[in-house]
């Protein structure tokens, strides 16, 4: 797993991001993973008033087209952990990104350029460039 050793790290004051708590599945999710949403727990009716914060389950991206937010902390299996869905992060770089393109989760909570056909896959845009094993800040669009 490559991620950011400093967790999750925000930057700019682009507004506030917008934060989503679930409850961690079978796993321990660390401050800074890429995380996403696996689905509902319960039943959720169509009224408000039936959902609750574990409803949503979350775990670890497994590839680039799972990824929901940024965890924003620790938590173990059971716990809630609560999560950035937008925002300007530093991430670690995989692969030598290009500033202003789109970027894509790679699987182990870095980010790669979206390649011809890969931009369903974006989480958001480079706003710094970056070399593979550095960082860059991604403004993630959720």
């Amino acid at each position: 797993m490559v991620m950011n050793p400093a967790g999750y790290v925000p930057l700019l004051d682009g507004g506030n991001p917008r934060i989503v708590t679930g409850k961690v599945f079978n796993t321990t999710i660390s401050g800074g993973m890429f995380v996403f949403a696996s689905g509902a727990s319960g039943v959720v009716s169509s009224g408000a008033d039936s959902f609750a914060t574990t409803d949503v389950t979350v775990e670890p991206v497994a590839s680039g087209g799972q990824f929901n937010g940024i965890a924003l902390a620790t938590a173990t299996s059971g716990n809630l952990v609560s999560f950035a869905t937008r925002g300007a992060v530093i991430v670690q770089d995989n692969a030598g990104v290009t500033c202003g393109v789109k970027v894509k989760c790679d699987g182990t909570d870095s980010v790669a350029d979206c390649g011809a056909g890969e931009g369903e896959q974006s989480i958001g845009r480079a706003l710094t460039q970056g070399a593979s094993g550095g960082y860059v800040i991604v403004d993630i669009q959720g």
